[in-house]
């Protein structure tokens, strides 16, 4: 393998890594000694919180008035440009994604929100389908040119909702509100580089992540609201992968006790997989529940089953208490 003489020389001495790094935390640390830095990030603790926007008087300026976030963004970047400048080994400590076309920059975090800063290289941004969060975002369109609308639904049935879109061009001083739960911006085309600061928080017990073909409408895909939701879900398809079949009578609880509809399904789909007894007779009584969410598709899956495996009528006669 080559090494590149640079890199093998930090290899042998760490220090100029610890002096880039010391150079990022004094980067940090003056960003956050300009007027109004400190307390946007207080505000944020508390809208994190659940405060509300308005009372957070730092946070609501970035966010419905132009000026400001340019200001301290632009503070921001010249703060750590110059410590890059000086140390181009330097890492800023934020949390980064790009994908050749868009990036996503983590500025802050606290309790149930988020800071970031967003990028769109130029070009066609083609979407087939939206998805949608119990979460509200606020977007403070820093910079760029490009078509976009605000895409906004309506429930037209368990799985499917009625699409409308309201088109907006973005100029670079857009400020805009939406709420996840119903309303998305669909950027289609971006005409000069993209760049917006984004606050987005979670309800504090969020509905799953569902995503919505655009075309039709119809939900194709519905997914856990939260980390710690997704966490349990790789857990309980591990021990199905791993034929825990002696948890079984802790799926049929947790499928017919949590709250989390995407964490229930994965536990029921598991246990009937572990214990076909313990997993039908679940399914069965969520089925014949009119009031849960999960009724309706556990009744799907229930009459699904009986046609391809007439064993299960005899085990829910045998077995499955009315």
């Amino acid at each position: 393998m080559d090494i590149h003489p640079e890199i093998a020389a930090l290899r042998r001495d760490r220090s100029p890594q610890r002096d880039a790094q010391a150079a990022m935390e004094r980067a940090r640390i003056a960003w956050r000694a300009e007027p109004g830095a400190q307390q946007m990030l207080s505000e944020l603790e508390r809208f994190g919180a659940g405060a509300g926007l308005e009372q957070c008087p730092q946070l609501e300026k970035l966010f419905t008035e132009c000026g400001e976030a340019e200001r301290l963004m632009s503070l921001l970047s010249r703060h750590y440009c110059a410590a890059l400048r000086d140390t181009p080994i330097g890492h800023p400590p934020f949390r980064t994604g790009f994908d050749g076309k868009a990036s996503s920059t983590l500025l802050a975090r606290s309790g149930r929100a988020q800071l970031m800063v967003q990028t769109r290289e130029p070009g066609f941004y083609g979407a087939d389908a939206i998805t949608l969060s119990d979460a509200a975002r606020y977007d403070a369109v820093l910079a760029g040119k490009a078509e976009a609308s605000i895409v906004r639904v309506r429930r037209a049935g368990e799985d499917r909702v009625y699409i409308s879109a309201q088109s907006m061009p973005l100029t670079g001083e857009e400020r805009i509100a939406l709420d996840r739960s119903s309303e998305t911006l669909v950027v289609e085309r971006v005409e000069q580089r993209l760049v917006s600061l984004q606050l987005m928080r979670d309800a504090a017990d969020p509905d799953p992540k569902r995503t919505y073909d655009l075309e039709t409408g119809k939900l194709v895909n519905q997914s856990a609201a939260s980390v710690a939701i997704s966490r349990q879900e790789a857990m309980i398809a591990l021990l199905g992968r791993m034929r825990r079949s002696d948890v079984a009578p802790e799926l049929a609880r947790i499928a017919l006790a949590e709250k989390d509809v995407s964490l229930r399904w994965q536990a029921l789909r598991e246990c009937i997989a572990l214990d076909s007894e313990c997993g039908f007779c679940t399914l069965a009584r969520i089925a014949r529940t009119g009031d849960d969410s999960l009724a309706a598709a556990a009744g799907a899956l229930r009459a699904q089953l009986l046609e391809t495996y007439p064993e299960f009528v005899r085990l829910e006669a045998e077995k499955c208490p009315a």
